[in-house]
């Protein structure tokens, strides 16, 4: 009897650590285009690692599935590849696959899990996106009404869309809980009674708090936090911060992608209402990644890197030099801005390569340089 007491608890282990952590999520838009690029995957891991992200949450899946079948075990390896390197090199705890159906987690998602013994390579969380709120979406002739509500029979308005939106995720949960991964939904605007339904169904909520004045981070979402605590059960909250132009675009430039978040600990700690006990906010989200300003030095190098790697000079003319202080440089490529390799160079043991920029038109490159087990991307740029 012990030793089967035994084996359970150490099968939870992982488990309960994993579920402890604070999620820093950040939604990658335009994932179609990002993946099997070697130049921009690597552009996108070393951001989310710079700045401290360990949840991807990834668009563009359906058109990953048309190209590379992510039903074939054969064919979706590149994604497989993708999910593992980051959740084994790039501080990634979680990667979640976004959806708007059912069809598409049950005969997609689900699948490619259940092809994949290693859970490196799994979806950890299945997250359903339908803006049953939105009326230039639900309402006679526009997408959500032609697409989803008419053909299952369902009024062309918002409450026939959130009587849609309450079965898909009832079926992506129950699908979930089946094979151990994580239930989310995106919600933007709801009353009490939808906010009651969606905390008793998924495992956790990602709340919009969509703003372009910082002092209204929490007011504005702090009435629909008390909806979702209205259910007296402890919910786990992730609030959404947007990073576009129009909302807090212009203060991210200057500003940590963790600030917010601890602004609404303190003032939820602040509040004197029992119903805070009942809302756990479990971390943050960011909308969305070709939104977040770039502000990574050298393309998202540690400081202990950029001192071990020079590159000089940059900005180049004729010829670039790359040497790393404390071992071999094993291949170095350099990538134009449509990432194709146009430069290659390898094997140097004493850890200095010149290459020849004479023949490059002026503009922006990237150097990416393999040394040992580690690859490291670094922007160049050429003049003449």
């Amino acid at each position: 009897m012990k030793k089967y007491i035994i084996i359970i608890l150490f099968s939870l282990l992982p488990f309960v650590s994993l579920k402890s952590q604070t999620i820093k999520g950040l939604y990658v838009d335009g994932f179609s285009s990002i993946l099997n690029n070697t130049l921009k995957e690597d552009s996108l891991l070393n951001y989310a690692q710079y700045n401290g992200f360990n949840y991807l949450a990834l668009y563009d899946l359906w058109p990953v599935h048309v190209t590379y079948n992510l039903t074939n075990a054969a064919t979706c390896t590149v994604l497989a590849n993708f999910i593992q390197n980051a959740k084994q090199n790039f501080g990634i705890i979680q990667v979640g696959a976004i959806g708007e159906n059912f069809f598409f987690f049950n005969n997609v998602i689900k699948v490619y899990n259940q092809q994949h013994t290693n859970p490196l390579q799994k979806f950890d969380v299945f997250n359903v996106e339908f803006e049953f709120w939105n009326t230039s979406s639900v309402t006679p002739g526009n997408y959500y009404c032609t697409t989803y509500l008419q053909p299952g029979g369902y009024t062309c308005d918002t409450a026939g869309a959130f009587s849609y939106y309450k079965t898909i995720i009832h079926k992506v949960d129950s699908i979930a809980n089946l094979t151990g991964v994580i239930s989310e939904t995106y919600v933007g605007w709801f009353n009490q009674g939808q906010a009651i339904t969606i905390g008793n169904t998924v495992d956790r909520i990602l709340l919009h708090d969509y703003i372009s004045n910082y002092s209204s981070l929490y007011s504005y979402i702090q009435l629909r936090l008390q909806y979702i605590a209205a259910r007296n059960i402890l919910t786990d909250v992730i609030p959404i911060f947007s990073a576009e132009p129009s909302f807090m675009g212009p203060w991210l430039s200057t500003n940590n992608v963790a600030t917010p978040f601890t602004n609404l600990q303190t003032y939820l700690s602040s509040e004197t209402g029992t119903w805070k006990n009942y809302i756990n906010l479990k971390g943050y989200q960011w909308f969305a990644y070709s939104f977040m300003p770039y502000n990574v030095p050298t393309v998202g190098i540690p400081e202990h890197e950029k001192d071990e790697l020079e590159i000089f000079p940059n900005p180049a003319t004729d010829h670039l030099t790359i040497k790393n202080k404390s071992s071999e440089i094993n291949s170095v490529e350099i990538i134009n801005s449509m990432g194709q390799k146009i430069i290659t160079a390898q094997n140097t043991l004493d850890g200095i390569i010149s290459i020849d920029l004479s023949n490059l038109p002026a503009g922006v490159y990237f150097c990416s340089i393999r040394t040992g087990e580690q690859k490291i991307t670094r922007k160049i740029i050429v003049i003449k």
